[in-house]
C-alpha cells in the first residue's frame, strides 16, 4: 500500500487519502473518544462488518454518488480492494456530543445531491453524515463543474455564536478532471486583500481551521472535493458569509 498522506485541524479532526493496490486490505478502527468515516473515491471496497460482507464500487466521485461507512467508538472494520485497486479517504472526528445509537460499523449511502449558487458559483453538494447519526461530525461532498467557484460567496464558521454562526473547523481531500489540472483554495482573515492561497493539484489535502475561505476551480476542468467539519461545542453548520460579498445571496 502506497503511504497515504493526512492533514489535521487543531481541535482534533484528521483526514487521510489512502491508495490500496488490488487485493490488499485496510483496517479501520474507530479510536477511543472518537468516531470514524470511510468514504471511498474510487475504485472497489468490500467491507467485512457484523452483519456480512458489504461491497461499494464507484468509478468516479464527479458522475457516482458517494458510499462508505461509519464507524462509533469501540468497533472495527476490515475493507479489502477489489481488482482495480480503490483510493478511499478516512476520517477520524472526536466526540463532542451524545454517541450515535447505532454500536455497529454502518454503511454510508448518499442522497441525492442538492444545486446550490447559480451561474459561475452553482455547485453540487451532498451531505453525507451529520448529528444525530453522528456525535458531531459533519460530512459531506461537493462538486464544481467547468471552472466554476464554490464554497462561494466567501464565508467562516469560526466563533461559537449560534444561531447566526457556528466554530467548525474543516478539512478537505480534492480531486481535479482533467488530473493534470488544478484549482485555488483562498483563505482570509479580515478582507479578500489579506488572502493567502493554496494551489489545489489532483489528490491533495488542505484544512481551513478558521477564516473566511472559498474555492474556486481553473477553467475547463472540473473540481471535486470531500469535505469534514468538526467542532469542540458545536455539533452544525451556521456560516457567517463575508458582509462586502453578502449581496450575491440575494442576486
Amino acid at each position: 500500500m502506497n503511504d497515504p498522506a493526512t492533514v489535521r485541524t487543531p481541535n482534533g479532526l484528521d483526514l487521510t487519502y489512502h491508495r490500496i493496490p488490488p487485493g490488499q486490505r485496510l483496517v479501520l478502527r474507530a479510536r477511543p473518544q472518537q468516531e470514524t468515516a470511510l468514504i471511498l473515491v474510487s475504485g472497489r471496497l468490500t467491507a467485512a462488518l457484523h452483519d456480512g460482507d458489504h461491497t461499494v464500487e464507484r468509478d468516479d466521485p464527479f458522475t457516482v454518488p458517494a458510499a462508505g461507512w461509519h464507524l462509533t467508538p469501540g468497533t472495527e472494520a476490515t475493507a479489502t480492494a477489489g481488482p482495480r485497486g480503490a483510493e478511499a479517504v478516512e476520517v477520524h472526528s472526536p466526540i463532542v456530543g451524545a454517541l450515535p445509537q447505532e454500536k455497529n460499523a454502518t454503511t454510508i449511502t448518499a442522497p441525492e445531491r442538492e444545486v446550490r449558487g447559480t451561474g459561475s458559483y452553482e455547485r453540487h453538494v451532498t451531505t453525507l453524515l451529520q448529528p444525530p447519526r453522528t456525535s458531531g461530525l459533519l460530512l459531506g461532498e461537493t462538486l464544481a463543474l467547468d471552472g466554476r467557484w464554490s464554497t462561494y460567496p466567501p464565508h467562516r464558521h469560526q466563533h461559537s455564536n449560534p444561531p447566526d454562526e457556528t466554530a467548525l473547523q474543516e478539512a478537505f481531500a480534492f480531486r481535479v478532471r482533467p488530473s493534470s489540472g488544478f484549482g485555488v483554495l483562498l483563505t482570509y482573515d479580515e478582507t479578500v486583500r489579506d488572502a493567502r492561497s493554496t494551489v489545489i493539484t489532483d489528490t491533495s489535502l488542505a484544512s481551513v481551521p478558521s477564516g473566511y475561505h472559498t474555492v474556486a476551480a481553473a477553467a475547463g476542468h472540473d473540481l471535486y472535493y470531500l469535505w469534514a467539519a468538526h467542532g469542540e461545542a458545536d455539533t452544525h453548520l451556521a456560516l457567517h458569509t463575508d458582509p462586502a460579498h453578502a449581496w450575491l445571496l440575494d442576486s
